[in-house]
């Protein structure tokens, strides 16, 4: 759910979506987290003159330097050589990621040190390697196509001084801190690209027929969404195929379950109202298949929604307008009967159990067993806005909120409704709730 603003740091936003189709599985959005300190970060880890650690930044800022240079001209010896030489297992490891990368097309691979954030004292390591230091260290890579700015991911990475030279030992030493460094789908094995026109699907070797059929998908649903959002965005989207659940989890750090989950949106930070890169659409191979084609299309048409979005969802948007918005895109033209893609709602408004809000950003977490029914409530809730005032108007008003960044957003939302609609927030949950026993009949 978006969050507010910080000053200090990028806004994270995590929001759990789901669409539920009957019988069909779910999609979900993961708007990803711009670099985070890390956690329980104090100064060096050990204290140094100013001179030497300035000597030490100069060293690891090269050694990386020095690594993506070899990423994008593919010189493995070269990416080796900056992994330290009595770290067998890791060496190993490291070769496998950059032969995984063979086939990404990528146009950017660096990483950004901040000094003033490093991991505290540690006796293991200590033991382990002699002279280290951790400071936090962001990868920024770019897709071919896809991305106008890098994309950023943490890594917790360990650096260790040998013979006046520093390497990288680990980038795994801190996960047990809650510190794990992002993975990507290399990190899974060999990636493989299918490009559409509209779309870069990135899998694994034996996903080549899912990938292309993704590639139609999704070149099938990008002009759907920009008919109802508009052309001002990108119109690309990059997808990803895991071999696994398990491996999607890693991919998106996903603490809730993804058992439900059929596709999903992982986006970058947006940073004064552009945003920055990292868009990605996510599937869950094996519910990915059990999707009828009809479901098929509801599902990416809601996830290219939200990336089409991303950058005028500003923190003060709640979740139930950002997922209404995604369904109303999903479901326009689909033919799917409300009383099929509203069943859960159905049931109780029938039975005389009316909600009595609009649902709130908790209710959209993973854990809430009315997942479903509370993105069937922000579904009918946008189109009950659309039929009323219009398409186009309501588009004014999803701008509008999402333009704001500072302030209550429960006011912020009465006075965008009061300023585009007409209305404030009482009397849009009043038609929202008298509607439902026609809509749903």
């Amino acid at each position: 759910m978006p969050a507010a603003a910080s000053p200090r740091r990028v806004r994270t936003v995590a929001v759990l979506v789901a669409l539920q189709l009957a019988g069909s599985g779910t999609a979900a959005v993961l708007l990803q987290p711009g670099p985070q300190p890390a956690t329980g970060s104090t100064s060096a880890v050990r204290a140094a003159p100013a001179e030497a650690q300035a000597t030490r930044l100069t060293a690891v800022q090269a050694l990386l330097r020095a690594r993506g240079r070899a990423v994008l001209q593919r010189d493995r010896s070269a990416f080796l050589a900056t992994v330290d030489p009595r770290r067998k297992a890791f060496r190993e490891e490291q070769g496998d990621l950059f032969d995984a990368l063979a086939g990404v097309p990528l146009t950017a691979w660096s990483y950004r040190v901040d000094a003033d954030q490093v991991q505290r004292a540690d006796r293991t390591l200590d033991a382990r390697y002699g002279t280290w230091w951790a400071p936090q260290v962001t990868l920024l890579h770019a897709l071919k196509g896809i991305d106008e700015d890098p994309s950023e991911s943490p890594q917790h990475l360990t650096f260790v001084e040998r013979a006046d030279r520093w390497y990288i030992a680990s980038d795994s030493d801190f996960a047990d801190r809650g510190d794990a460094s992002t993975r990507g789908l290399w990190d899974g094995g060999r990636v493989v690209a299918v490009s559409g026109r509209h779309s870069l699907v990135l899998g694994h070797p034996g996903s080549r027929a899912e990938m292309r059929r993704l590639a139609r998908d999704v070149d099938a649903a990008v002009p759907r969404v920009s008919e109802v959002w508009g052309t001002g965005w990108s119109q690309r989207v990059a997808v990803l195929v895991p071999g696994s659940q398990r491996e999607l989890g890693q991919i998106v750090h996903a603490g809730g379950d993804l058992t439900p989950i059929a596709a999903l949106a992982l986006a970058g930070p947006v940073r004064g109202g552009t945003a920055q890169g990292g868009d990605r659409v996510l599937v869950n191979p094996p519910n990915l298949a059990r999707l009828s084609g009809l479901g098929r299309r509801v599902v990416l048409a809601h996830e290219v929604t939200h990336v089409a979005a991303r950058a005028a969802t500003g923190p003060l948007v709640p979740s139930w307008l950002a997922e209404g918005l995604a369904d109303h895109v999903g479901y326009l033209g689909a033919g799917v009967p409300v009383r099929l893609a509203a069943s859960e709602l159905r049931e109780d408004v029938l039975a005389g159990r009316l909600p009595k809000r609009l649902p709130t950003d908790a209710d959209f977490d993973s854990d809430n067993p009315d997942l479903a029914e509370a993105y069937e409530q922000a579904w009918l809730a946008v189109e009950l806005l659309v039929r009323r005032y219009g398409e186009r108007r309501f588009l004014t008003l999803y701008r509008d909120l999402g333009a704001r960044r500072e302030g209550d957003r429960a006011d912020a939302l009465q006075d965008a409704l009061q300023e585009v609609l007409g209305i404030g927030t009482a009397r849009l949950v009043a038609d929202w709730r008298a509607s439902l026993p026609g809509t749903l009949s």
